[in-house]
């Protein structure tokens, strides 16, 4: 009995034993499956994150691209305020980032080619408004005047709305650029841009002449443009009529005000067609041709007065297509944007 007792408590012990070599066994290959596992979670955790990072990434440059875009639309087709205009200022930010993994930048590349593409643009918007701006200032001083009647420079200044708008360099300059050709090319309203009678025939020009009811030499402060009595004569530049009457020699006359200190003088009409005070458009007919005052005979005496001193009208008449184009172009502007260079 001792001794089967013996026998099976022997055959006991070697079954337990095989039995804890077996459960450390699946101990181990438990816990190395764990460690697996947890492996595992931490690759896809990461894997997670880099797909979360690269979501945000390919989201922020999207917007920064619209928010581009949206600012140069508005910009260029004139549909936004100075303002507004500020208030859409692209922020200053990096560009698309170039490094990364091969996934990264596999996914951003052609992100990082519209932004390029916009900024290629923006040089070139940039350029044209610059040279815009030379070409009218050009212009201007071709007439005898200085820019800066029509513009201060102050008013160029980097303040106001941009300040607080933090843009990005190149949309600050374009937008800098471009409200500076704007305001410079609005102001030209009061240049005189058509002529004032069709059909123009010349019969004396500004500057000293033979006095044709003296004989004398004498200061003649304006242009004499022959054509039959009644013939239609047309306001050369938008304004308000600040006389219209008897001028004495100039006979029925009409002196119109186009601000920036530019007035103009239509004299020797045979008919009046506005009154002191009246508004009126380029191109509205104001009076007829005709004879009255100190006259020879039917023609238009026209003057260009610059702070009250006659100055010859002739420069205004050469370049008028090319002011006219300009206030063409200003008032397209206001109903649909200015041209915008092309892409290439």
């Amino acid at each position: 009995m001792a001794a089967a007792t013996t026998a099976l408590v022997a055959l006991f012990m070697g079954t337990a034993t095989v039995n804890m070599v077996a459960t450390s066994d699946q101990d181990a290959v438990i816990a190395a499956k764990q460690a697996e596992l947890a492996r595992m979670q931490r690759q896809v955790a990461v894997m997670k994150a880099d797909v979360s990072n690269l979501k945000g990434d390919v989201l922020t440059t999207a917007q920064r691209i619209e928010q581009r875009q949206a600012f140069l639309v508005n910009l260029l087709s004139g549909k936004a305020n100075l303002e507004q205009l500020a208030a859409m200022m692209p922020k200053a930010g990096p560009a698309v980032a170039a490094q990364g993994d091969r996934q990264h930048a596999s996914v951003l590349a052609p992100f990082a080619k519209i932004e390029r593409e916009q900024l290629a643009f923006v040089d070139q918007a940039t350029a044209a408004a610059e040279a815009r701006y030379k070409d009218t200032q050009a212009l201007i001083r071709r007439l005898g005047l200085e820019p800066g009647r029509f513009v201060h420079q102050s008013n160029f200044a980097m303040g106001g709305p941009l300040e607080a708008a933090d843009g990005e360099p190149k949309f600050q300059e374009l937008f800098l650029s471009w409200k500076k050709v704007e305001q410079l090319e609005s102001a030209l309203s009061s240049l005189p841009s058509v002529h004032p009678v069709k059909n123009v025939n010349y019969t004396s020009s500004y500057g000293v002449r033979y006095d044709p009811f003296t004989g004398r030499t004498a200061m003649h402060a304006g242009l004499d443009l022959a054509g039959p009595t009644g013939s239609p004569i047309y306001a050369t530049a938008d304004g308000v009529v600040h006389r219209a009457g008897w001028g004495g020699a100039y006979g029925k006359m009409v002196d119109i005000g186009h601000g920036k200190g530019i007035a103009t003088r239509y004299g020797h009409m045979s008919r009046l067609m506005v009154r002191a005070g009246d508004r009126v458009k380029k191109g509205e007919i104001i009076g007829r041709m005709g004879s009255t005052g100190r006259s020879t005979g039917s023609h238009l005496h026209y003057e260009v007065r610059v702070d009250g001193r006659a100055v010859n009208p002739t420069p205004y008449l050469r370049a008028s297509n090319l002011v006219l184009a300009i206030q063409t172009r200003v008032d397209d502007a206001a109903q649909g944007g200015p041209e915008v260079p092309a892409a290439d």
